[in-house]
């Protein structure tokens, strides 16, 4: 081929180039054909670093065209690993029920407001709201944070705004702060602008897939992949969708622990683990979408998911008391069920990371709340239902020698405002970590007059201390609490010197007692206890908070090894002293 004739074949690939360009421009403009070619690349992560975030509003219509039972999880990523609504359609006694995971990345009530119009136009049944310590927090100028909020918000409420039709304007628009209002898009000729946004990145993603056979769409078990609405695979996709690989699983309890002392000190401190108990933008947006959503008659459970087990002990006492002051406002609302799990213990094994939740984690929450689901579909009291104690495993992998810790998987039920305990008819146990390695609860009868049948001691004494730590050996104690509030502790015990007379107590995990811990008096004495130091001037009375009805767990742990404990008294009873014996 001749130089002429290469030039007039160059220039007419560049003239078709442009016309091609031009003709998908002009379609991609249109107000019908934009959403059309950009909505399949914003879900497949072609355009967008996360496909979910673009699928809202077609959820909704594909629930509302089942014209089924139906029940939608509404949270961040935390619900979005802890729910597989595969499994929890198969363990509902509701037939045909469908079980939705609208939970998302980054997701709080603040941002997730904006679909609840759209939501209650799908007509669900039920409403599952994760209300977590990651969702109470707040933000201004002065927060560390606030320029990846905002950066966030701008993303979201234009996204949204795009997807959502003109009746789908709530009040929830009056709740944004002012500086967020800007982002939402509220008339055609807006969407339309906030489409075509997107129109030179689509035309560039449809011209390579067209000529150069080649597509930015990221796999299709990709954790950030949406499939095509209206396919098989969306189906499948809103009940369960893609989730990440477990960080955890090919870790041992020792680099879980060594992964944990290196991120969670400072997380701990961050605004995702310091709820407040009011007044934030994510307050105010809960309190709207609650209320909303009662006033059509939907159903609400308020749902908290337990983070790692250990995860707790990077706490302070009362650091999430915020959450828990969130719970209580709205427990005596009717059509409200506060589902609160965060302060039960699941075992290690449950968990992808810190505060995601695995296979296993998946598993146990369709067993654990899909009882209370039905219970609220058949019309009766969610409260009522009977946790199984099989739902989950306490975990034992944290000992060495873990196959001479077993418990006897006794439960305790509150009875008129006591509940009373012998210490040795534990539920569970854990033996020591670290310099307690070799420490362990033991059965005993040596010292004369116990209650029960005998008592349990920390054994070998050799004057090991623990200090402020929850590395000593642990007892749990498997309680159902028929409610809510404050509860004094007394323990009953025994020391034989003031280096073996301390315990650190807690309730789901969470140590009340660091400081001195719970002490008794010395001199092999069986003495009850309420109060964390025996002898100090500035001693605290043992109490604990129980956030809610039903099952929680109360733990002893081992201070100082050779403390003997023979019973436990929790009450709610104002001025009850247990009888010495």
């Amino acid at each position: 081929m001749d130089h002429e004739n290469k030039d007039q074949v160059s220039k007419s690939s560049e003239l078709f180039l442009s016309v091609l360009i031009a003709v998908v421009t002009a379609l991609m403009m249109s107000s019908s054909m934009g959403p059309a070619i950009v909505k399949p690349l914003l879900l497949d992560g072609s355009l967008i670093s996360n496909g979910r975030f673009a699928f809202v509003y077609d959820a909704y219509e594909t629930i509302e065209d089942d014209g089924v039972t139906s029940v939608v999880g509404i949270g961040s990523s935390i619900l979005m690993a802890g729910m597989n609504g595969t499994c929890m359609q198969e363990e509902s006694e509701i037939e045909d029920a469908g079980f939705y995971n609208m939970a998302m990345s980054g997701g709080k009530p603040y941002s997730e407001m904006v679909q609840i119009p759209a939501l209650i136009d799908a007509k669900p049944d039920v409403v599952m709201l994760e209300v977590g310590p990651n969702s109470l927090y707040g933000w201004d100028e002065n927060s560390s944070f606030y320029d990846v909020v905002m950066e966030y918000n701008e993303f979201r409420f234009q996204l949204m705004s795009m997807g959502m039709s003109s009746n789908h304007l709530g009040t929830w628009y009056d709740v944004l702060d002012d500086v967020d209002q800007q982002w939402v898009d509220s008339d055609h000729l807006g969407r339309t602008d906030a489409w075509s946004e997107y129109t030179r990145d689509a035309i560039e993603e449809f011209l390579r897939r067209e000529i150069d056979d080649l597509t930015g769409a990221l796999d299709a078990d990709s954790y950030s992949y949406v499939p095509p609405v209206g396919s098989h695979e969306w189906d499948y996709y809103l009940s369960e969708p893609n989730w990440r690989t477990s960080k955890f699983d090919p870790m041992s309890p020792i680099q879980i622990r060594e992964y944990l002392d290196e991120k969670m000190p400072s997380k701990s401190q961050q605004d995702v683990y310091l709820p407040r108990p009011n007044g934030t933008q994510n307050h105010k947006a809960l309190d709207y979408m609650i209320h909303e959503l009662l006033n059509a008659s939907i159903e609400v459970v308020l749902v908290g998911i337990p983070h790692h087990p250990w995860v707790n002990e990077y706490l302070e006492p009362g650091q999430l008391d915020g959450m828990n002051s969130t719970y209580d406002k709205y427990t005596s609302l009717d059509g409200v069920t506060p589902l609160q799990m965060y302060w039960e213990e699941w075992p290690s094994e449950a968990y992808s990371d810190r505060n995601h939740l695995d296979a296993e984690g998946r598993g146990i929450f369709c067993k654990r709340v899909t009882p209370i689901i039905d219970a609220i579909l058949n019309g009766s009291d969610p409260l009522s239902v009977v946790i199984n104690s099989e739902v989950y495993e306490i975990p034992v992998e944290a000992g060495p020698n873990i196959e001479s810790c077993v418990g006897s998987g006794l439960e305790f039920v509150e009875d008129s405002g006591i509940v009373s305990i012998e210490a040795e008819d534990y539920t569970h146990c854990l033996n020591g970590l670290w310099q307690a390695m070799d420490s362990q609860w033991e059965f005993d009868s040596e010292i004369s007059g116990y209650n029960g049948e005998g008592y349990v001691v920390a054994n070998p004494d050799v004057k090991v201390r623990m200090d402020d730590t929850t590395d000593g050996p642990r007892l749990g104690y498997n309680i159902t609490f028929s409610n809510s509030g404050n509860y004094t502790i007394w323990l009953r015990m025994s020391a034989p010197n003031g280096g073996s007379d301390s315990v650190h107590v807690g309730l789901n995990g969470l140590p009340i007692t660091y400081g001195y811990g719970a002490s008794t008096r010395t001199g092999d004495v069986w003495t009850w206890q309420n109060s964390s130091c025996s002898v100090c001037s500035d001693k605290l009375q043992l109490e604990v908070y129980v956030p809610s009805q039903g099952q929680h767990q109360l733990h002893i742990w081992m201070r100082e090894d050779g403390v003997r404990i023979d019973s436990i008294i929790l009450t709610n009873i104002v001025g009850f002293e247990p009888e010495n014996v």
